[in-house]
């Protein structure tokens, strides 16, 4: 055998022996993330909702979480954690072990908006936290008053141009969707509209119905009872490709000329960077089943919302292009909070 047959094969005997101990390993490997699996969860796992008790987002929260606690045979702990535009309870999980145990619900503002929003914001979703699924695609309505001399879209935008002191709307609050989206239509319109924030949607819809407030963009599940009840009436639908069933009279914003304002809310949920792959896998295919449970489906589709549960690559493009869209809108409108 001549020396450059030799150095030939001795490399292929030593690949074929770190093959061999790969294979080897792979048992071991599945044998690990089986048990990885198997043993979760091993206590109670805690569902964080970075808003108060009694909102939309924790009423789903608690739905789910039952279901979930069905399915895992453990306790699914509701903890509402509010304030600072989702930080608080953002940081919170952020510092929670990395197995699989604490749950960080939230929406498009913290996963998304908040990033431009904040300077200095104290984390990052995508390197933080690891997305799970999308939950709900939640359309909104643009709302005046029942008494408001406004009947139609145009007769709200026609106002906010005439001039004078102009229109005011409310908002769940500065920086939330409902108030970029304001301001959004304002420079669309070249109106003179005036934000008036409130510490969530509960005040901003009280002041709505008794006429202090001109208008308000609110979520399909709180705005869809106002309008039957003739507590407020709906101008535009923004968010959907069609009209809601619901309420079959009311134009899509895309209808009435302004597609680029056409833009959805979401609901989704993600768990800490770093949680075992088999936990996370767990995980989602908990949280779909949850969403995707008749009595789910009908009572959100009943209200004007989509059950949309997504795979978890799905789930981080979507906050991937989400979190540059409204960058660079709340760039563009120049809304900055400390």
């Amino acid at each position: 055998m001549t020396a450059s047959s030799t150095s030939f094969i001795e490399p292929t005997r030593r690949t074929l022996l770190r093959g061999a101990a790969a294979l080897a390993a792979v048992p071991l490997l599945a044998s690990n993330a089986a048990r990885a699996q198997d043993g979760f969860p091993s206590r109670p796992v805690t569902w964080v909702v970075p808003y108060p008790a009694g909102g939309f987002g924790d009423a789903l929260s608690r739905m789910l979480a039952q279901k979930m606690a069905a399915s895992l045979g453990q306790p699914v702990v509701i903890d509402n954690r509010p304030g600072a535009g989702g930080q608080i309870g953002a940081n919170y999980v952020k510092q929670q072990p990395a197995d699989g145990h604490t749950l960080f619900y939230g929406d498009l503002g913290p996963f998304s908006m908040n990033a431009g929003l904040y300077p200095k914001l104290s984390y990052d979703t995508l390197k933080d936290f690891m997305p799970l699924t999308r939950l709900l695609i939640s359309p909104t309505l643009l709302l005046v008053p029942a008494a408001s001399p406004y009947q139609r879209f145009a007769d709200f935008v026609r106002a906010a141009q005439a001039g004078g002191k102009g229109l005011n709307y409310g908002s769940y609050g500065m920086g939330s969707q409902p108030h970029i989206w304001m301001e959004m239509l304002r420079g669309q319109v070249k109106g003179n509209l005036t934000h008036v924030a409130y510490k969530g949607g509960a005040p901003a819809v009280q002041d709505l119905m008794a006429g202090h407030i001109d208008a308000m963009l609110d979520v399909a599940p709180s705005a869809i009872p106002l309008v039957r009840e003739n507590k407020a009436r709906a101008l535009a639908v923004v968010g959907s490709d069609k009209r809601l069933a619901q309420l079959p009279s009311v134009p899509t914003i895309a209808e009435l000329g302004l597609p680029a304002l056409n833009i959805p809310g979401w609901t989704g949920m993600v768990v800490r960077s770093g949680t075992p792959e088999p936990v996370a896998n767990r995980l989602h295919d908990e949280l779909v089943k949850a969403v995707q449970s008749p009595d789910v489906v009908q009572r959100y589709t009943d209200l004007g919302l989509v059950v949309a549960p997504s795979s978890r690559t799905e789930f981080a493009e979507l906050i991937r292009t989400e979190t540059a869209r409204w960058g660079q809108v709340i760039h563009q409108v120049g809304v900055k909070l400390e």
